[in-house]
């Protein structure tokens, strides 16, 4: 007689399963090592910042970075490493917010969509086709001139304009699994609609999910940097990385460091977002052989 297994210690037991497949993977390791030190970052860098962000040190003017500035002052004299601390959190906090904005609308909309079919399935997508049309980032702009310029408008921005995608892709991934046996076997059962979606779709499409939700994260600082860089997102004297780019830039011949810090950590950190993306991709593709 076989062992009666509990679909929920199976569920747990996968993803315990899935966590030491992607910590056993070379790239991936080396990739949650610098992420979790950017988190840490994000959380504590503010504590460990030399300098209030803001305070001015008005006989070290565009001082070059040294020995009581590491990575120097700006031209009003505040210290840039204490500023790109302090950045951290916002940077980290705007992206995941907005990811999650996208998350939860995307896979919402993608879900219903996908499971009811029909006129429903028309309607939503048409309007994720309109708004697929526009790039994300003009549409990001567009959102941000209606709701004005901030930091958070910028947040919101960011995240309602990558909707469509992330809805069309849920809608992809759902739809091959719609007309499997345990749907059907679900359905025939008279199992409720919200625990079909919850308990059958949802499970089974988690692994592109979490791909493309890690994937978004990078562009989703990009852009949050983007839109601060032309004034639409963070406003001075925030310490923003975008933001400390635009201040950057009307001095980059004579204070090179002032551009050069904040541009090395949005490109670092965006790298190793979409390399860990592909790397999960990899693992989570079951034709893939790692």
């Amino acid at each position: 007689m076989k062992e009666e297994k509990n679909p929920a210690l199976v569920q747990k037991k996968l993803k315990v399963s899935m966590f030491w497949k992607v910590w056993n993977h070379k790239r991936a390791k080396y990739h949650l090592i610098f992420l979790f030190l950017f988190l840490v970052m994000g959380i504590f860098g503010p504590m460990i910042a030399p300098f209030d962000p803001n305070k001015p040190f008005y006989d070290a003017l565009l001082q070059a970075p040294g020995k009581e500035h590491l990575l120097g002052t700006d031209a009003l004299g505040r210290d840039v490493l204490s500023r790109l601390l302090y950045g951290t959190r916002v940077t980290l906090t705007v992206s995941i917010l907005a990811a999650g904005i996208t998350f939860v609308a995307g896979t919402l909309l993608g879900l219903i969509s996908a499971y009811v079919g029909g006129i429903v399935d028309n309607i939503l997508m048409r309007i994720m086709d309109i708004l697929l049309a526009l790039p994300s980032i003009i549409l990001a702009l567009a959102i941000v001139a209606v709701l004005g310029p901030s930091l958070t408008n910028a947040m919101i921005a960011v995240g309602v304009s990558s909707i469509p995608s992330f809805a069309r892709l849920t809608r992809s991934a759902a739809l091959t699994i719609k007309s499997s046996g345990y749907i059907e076997a679900s359905r025939s059962i008279g199992s409720s609609h919200s625990w079909i979606i919850m308990r059958q779709f949802l499970p089974n499409i988690t692994g592109v999910l979490v791909v493309y939700t890690t994937l978004f994260i990078g562009g989703a600082i990009l852009d949050t940097a983007a839109l601060s860089f032309i004034g639409l997102g963070a406003q001075p004297p925030a310490p923003e990385w975008g933001t400390m780019l635009s201040e950057g830039k009307n001095y980059i011949y004579e204070a090179w460091w002032l551009a050069t810090f904040p541009g090395i950590a949005i490109t670092v950190v965006v790298f190793v977002i979409n390399d860990f993306g592909d790397v999960l991709r990899d693992i989570f593709d079951p034709k893939s052989v790692n």
